[in-house]
């Protein structure tokens, strides 16, 4: 019987059932290894590309990377820790340099990866679209940074910073920034450090009012307090990258903590309240040291006693013929910060056994100024910055309320 074309037609279209199961299995193959590709494309991606804090993780010599990829994950920084050791695992693991490390929600595993493989820095590392503002450093050092990121020129940024008009102009739109406001303050103070995403911008000024506005957006939180303890603006801003409203809070609560018993010190010995504060501040770095958290000494008083129980040896940094050196010292321990506090102020007044006058300027300084300046001329310290130092933490935090 002869074929006909209709029946070639019915045996070309019959189903070839190994055949087609192979390509089936074939386009599972396919759509799993799509699927396992994106899924890990998105692991390796950046957190939030949109959340641009910044959070402070340390990190010991002792971690590994799989460690770290948890402190990570757990301080909502990256999608998964096993992505990071995927990564490094990938791409060779380096050594991790141990300490404080800045890390966001913007950086993908690529970029925590290298931050981690090169230690420890001022800054993050960021992919191109994003710009980071250092506020350790000046409006000159970070200029061109921002002029690139905006399309402007470097000279018309810097002018913008303290242009009258601008000023004027921004005061008015955001009175509560320049609330109690230091004298000579720039527009540059009022700019938050941390990670911005930068567009083109028509001008610096235009630049400028950007982010003096979204200094003022995260500064909503803190005016109340800031009002309320006669401080500037400024001082909020400088914590945006340590520790943000959770720092400032605490660090306002070590301030209260002992500056009434600064002003009982002064009724006994003298002592100007915010001098016996910022030095506390400064020796302790804000009750954040182990000698004033482990044994209430805040003011780095050392001791040749070595009774159990009154004294401890720890690594101490001084500065010697202009070098900064670290050496081991037996510091004193004490029952209680009064008790440390109270031994300062007794100190300054009976001086040392070899010379009981040794801190007569200091006693004898009516402001704080003088008084922080003779902190180094009467060698109670050997680090020629020290008195600056001692009178910045007295300005941004307006101690010298507390002398009054």
């Amino acid at each position: 019987m002869m074929e006909t074309e209709f029946t070639k037609r019915r045996r070309t279209k019959q189903k070839h059932p190994i055949r087609n199961t192979i390509l089936a299995v074939i386009g599972l193959v396919v759509i799993a290894t799509a699927a396992f590709l994106y899924i890990n494309h998105e692991g390796y991606a950046a957190k939030n590309p949109n959340d641009m804090s910044l959070t402070e993780v340390m990190v010991s010599s002792s971690d590994s990377v799989a460690q770290v990829g948890k402190k990570l994950q757990s301080k909502g920084l990256i999608r998964n820790g096993r992505y990071l050791s995927r990564y490094a695992k990938r791409y060779g693991a380096k050594s991790i340099t141990a300490g404080t490390y800045l890390f966001s929600p913007v950086q993908s595993i690529d970029n925590v990866y290298q931050e981690l493989a090169q230690g420890p820095s001022e800054e993050p590392v960021l992919d191109s679209a994003y710009t980071y503002i250092d506020g350790n450093k000046t409006d000159e050092q970070t200029a061109q940074t921002l002029a690139d990121a905006a399309n402007v020129s470097k000279s018309g940024l810097l002018s913008a910073y303290t242009d009258k008009d601008l000023m004027k102009e921004m005061k008015q739109k955001y009175p509560k920034l320049f609330l109690n406001a230091k004298s000579g303050l720039t527009l540059y103070d009022l700019v938050m450090p941390g990670i911005y995403k930068i567009k083109d911008e028509k001008s610096a000024k235009d630049l400028v009012r950007d982010l003096i506005k979204r200094t003022d957006k995260e500064m909503q939180g803190y005016y109340s307090e800031l009002k309320e303890n006669g401080l500037p603006v400024s001082t909020a801003v400088l914590l945006a990258e340590n520790g943000g409203k959770k720092e400032f809070n605490r660090r306002l609560a070590f301030i209260k903590k002992i500056a009434s018993y600064a002003q009982d010190l002064k009724s006994q010995y003298g002592i100007l309240p915010s001098i016996s504060i910022a030095q506390a501040i400064h020796e302790s770095n804000w009750d954040d040291s182990d000698l004033s958290s482990k044994y209430n000494n805040f003011y780095g008083v050392k001791t040749d006693d070595t009774t159990a129980g009154k004294s401890v040896v720890l690594q101490t940094q001084e500065v010697e013929n202009g070098q900064t050196v670290t050496k081991n010292a037996r510091f004193a321990v004490y029952d209680s910060y009064k008790d440390s506090m109270k031994a300062h102020a007794k100190t300054l007044v009976q001086g040392n056994t070899w010379n009981s006058n040794q801190f007569k300027d200091v006693l004898a300084a009516t402001n704080y100024k003088d008084a922080a300046q003779a902190l180094y001329d009467d060698s109670y310290a050997t680090d020629p910055n020290y008195p600056a130092a001692i009178i910045r933490i007295i300005e941004n935090w307006n101690l010298a309320k507390y002398d009054k």
